[in-house]
């Protein structure tokens, strides 16, 4: 079986005919194609799009005009066509071509991937440059910033002497585990 998929992300694409433009496009080369058009506008919500993709099954395949349409970056394209291949369905995005078991088509899978680990690996080179570049900075302390003072926990401490964790915890909102690594650090 052949589906396609259709979106918008604003209404004024959907006042502008946006979906039949994608629809006449995927049927231009998929004529007998079922058309699914996704109501939400939101890209994080597409409850037609998971519905298809979960009820694809062996040998099915899945039209959509762009990458656009169905993912909202590389690595989420990447996770949506990895489980596709596991499952022997293809994915034709009719801009890029169509992701199948042939030779190009593991081509067009391999570089997809490509590009999704190469965003990773920049992300995580800006992160390394980014933290090189803070601890270049006077005062800059690696990991979260202390949710609670010195003297808080301190006080805190104080306290542990007359009155239980768990009494400690409810009148100064320090948690247990933290109450109690803080006196083992103060035993050293």
């Amino acid at each position: 079986m052949i589906y396609g998929y259709c979106r918008a992300t604003t209404s004024k694409q959907i006042e502008d005919g946006y979906l039949e433009e994608q629809e006449e496009q995927i049927r231009e080369r998929y004529y007998e194609s079922v058309i699914s058009k996704e109501d939400s506008l939101d890209m994080n919500f597409k409850p037609k799009f998971n519905d298809l993709i979960r009820n694809a099954t062996y040998g099915d395949t899945i039209v959509v005009t762009k990458l656009d349409r169905f993912a909202t970056s590389i690595e989420d394209a990447f996770n949506i066509l990895e489980d596709l291949r596991k499952r022997n369905i293809k994915f034709h995005i009719l801009n890029i071509g169509l992701i199948d078991f042939s030779v190009l088509g593991e081509v067009l899978y391999n570089t997809i991937f490509a590009v999704n680990e190469f965003e990773k690996a920049l992300l995580v080179e800006r992160i390394q440059s980014g933290k090189n570049k803070a601890k270049k900075t006077e005062g800059f302390k690696e990991g979260r910033p202390k949710k609670y003072t010195q003297k808080q926990i301190n006080d805190a401490l104080e306290m542990l002497n007359s009155l239980s964790y768990k009494k400690v915890e409810e009148m100064t909102g320090i948690s247990k585990s933290t109450l109690i690594r803080a006196k083992k650090e103060s035993l050293k």
